[in-house]
């Protein structure tokens, strides 16, 4: 590494640790676009950001004897959806999201003093609206790193592990973690005890809460593993200094995960561990729509006695989960009304795509019970979402109204009528376009590039590219008929062209554009 890179590389700590999101993405630019390896340059990135993606816990007790929420990082999520979709994208472009996600690292840190106006983030700009000239700019760490700990066989390392994680031991968990992440072979093991630990901690109701879990420890857990693949175990430490630790954090719900294990065991009598490998029928057209239109009622007991009833009769675990995502992208899809709704939404779709990644890749004898949290989790954000009044200022999408007009375009257009339409934040225009466009050919590869592309647009909102992988992800191993798929493009397009974004500016694509594209 020359002295120049070295000078640059301490430059962009010196950024990343001011807020200085700008300035720290144009240097991660200089580097990368001259030569510099862009997973190394994410590791230093990650490295000097770490120590400050801590916070005491997720809610936080106010002087008036009420509770607030207290956000979860999303700095790892942006880095790893960006990752994801690298290869949907051209080569010109395929660092985009990747760079977007750098463009938020410097405004995700120390979020505790972000809601005391303490650090120049964006919850401080935008959630607390803080004056700038009153925005302190001293970092805390709230978790500092540990050693791992060795003692104790390979089985009763785990068990201590477990314990830890769930009843919220940070120091034990992580450091446990950190001796068995040094053994390869115990890798897969390894993610599936934090996929289950990270999963069963899921609030019961999310609807009509200030703290509101939204499934940010299996989030970010899914998160934490994609990266580590990625850029190799030994060079992720400072995604597991960051995402072990917080499974442990408050509030920890369990009583969901509670109340699947009672009425699975009622149902079964024992038999409800080997479901996931017994049951392997999968649901018929008719099942299908009975269950999609149970979930769309937004009623969780219904959709729990429903999915209890399909897997008394043997159908499958994955079927119905496969299932559950359409029934989701049917309602974002037809029944969200303002932008604001969409919030809740995304985070129950990147929750379930977190369920069926366990699902698809693991298994574990309690894995039915994920099915029954992520249907509540789905339910009863419809119930929430369909509940909210209609804004007058905001048009309602129609895409029957425009359905004709996209019909009659030439096929070879419709893309780029989309894209128009996605950048002019019109929904109802990018609706219909989709519709017409899945329903004329069978291509899809095309159609998912453009809206990667046109993902890869906004800034400094992790949600908008995590959006994109779940539903690529599901796109591709979502057991559905390729006609019911469609709709997840239909939800896609819906939420790019109409979820409220935290900015429309475009300052991130056009710095990509002067380093990678000019």
């Amino acid at each position: 590494m020359t002295t120049r890179e070295v000078t640059l590389l301490g430059q962009m700590d010196d950024y990343i640790l001011d807020g200085k999101f700008h300035e720290a993405t144009e240097t991660f630019c200089r580097l990368a676009a001259g030569g510099q390896d862009v997973r190394g340059l994410v590791t230093h990135v990650m490295d000097t950001a770490a120590p400050y993606l801590h916070v005491p816990a997720h809610e936080k007790l106010l002087p008036n004897g009420e509770f607030r929420n207290v956000n979860y990082d999303h700095t790892s999520l942006g880095i790893r959806a960006g990752m994801r979709l690298a290869p949907f994208l051209t080569p010109a472009e395929q660092h985009l999201p990747l760079v977007q996600g750098i463009y938020y690292v410097p405004q995700g840190l120390d979020v505790w003093a972000q809601l005391e106006c303490g650090f120049p983030g964006h919850y401080a700009r935008e959630q607390e609206r803080c004056p700038e000239e009153q925005l302190g700019h001293q970092l805390h760490c709230h978790f500092e790193d540990r050693e791992p700990l060795l003692e104790g066989t390979v089985e009763d390392r785990f068990r201590r592990m477990f314990h830890a994680l769930t009843s919220g031991d940070k120091d034990t968990s992580y450091r446990l973690f950190l001796g068995l992440a040094a053994q390869p072979e115990l890798r897969a093991r390894l993610q599936d005890t934090l996929f289950f630990a990270a999963i069963i901690d899921q609030q019961e109701y999310q609807s009509y809460r200030k703290v509101r879990h939204i499934g940010h420890k299996a989030i970010r857990t899914r998160s934490m593993f994609d990266v580590a693949d990625w850029l190799g175990w030994e060079h992720a430490h400072a995604f597991f200094y960051t995402g072990v630790p917080d499974i442990c954090n408050a509030p920890i719900f369990h009583s969901l995960y509670d109340h699947a294990s009672w009425l699975l065991g009622m149902t079964f009598k024992g038999g409800q561990y080997d479901l996931i490998t017994r049951n392997t029928t999968p649901l018929t057209e008719d099942e299908q729509n009975r269950f999609i239109a149970v979930v769309l009622s937004g009623d969780p007991p219904a959709a729990t006695s429903e999915i209890t009833a399909l897997l008394s009769r043997g159908k499958a675990v994955r079927s119905i989960a496969d299932t559950l995502m359409i029934a989701h992208a049917t309602h974002a899809s037809s029944r969200l009304r303002t932008p604001v709704a969409w919030t809740v939404p995304t985070h129950a779709f990147d929750y379930c795509n977190a369920v069926n990644h366990w699902l698809r890749n693991f298994t574990n004898p309690h894995q039915t019970k994920a099915l029954y949290l992520a249907a509540w989790f789905v339910t009863d954000t419809i119930h929430e979402v369909d509940s909210y009044p209609d804004d007058p200022a905001i048009a309602k999408p129609d895409p029957a109204s425009r359905r004709a007009w996209a019909d009659a375009l030439p096929l070879p257009r419709v893309l780029g009528e989309l894209e128009v339409a996605i950048a002019a934040q019109n929904p109802s225009d990018a609706l219909a376009l989709v519709q017409s466009y899945v329903e004329r050919t069978a291509e899809r590869q095309t159609l998912i590039g453009l809206l990667a592309h046109c993902a890869g647009k906004f800034q400094g909102d992790a949600h908008i590219f995590r959006n994109a992988r779940s539903i690529i992800e599901e796109y591709t191993f979502n057991t559905s008929s390729e006609r019911r798929k469609n709709v997840l493009f239909e939800s896609w397009a819906h939420f790019l062209s109409f979820y409220r974004k935290r900015t429309l500016s475009t300052d991130c694509y056009e710095l990509y554009q002067q380093y990678f594209m000019s």
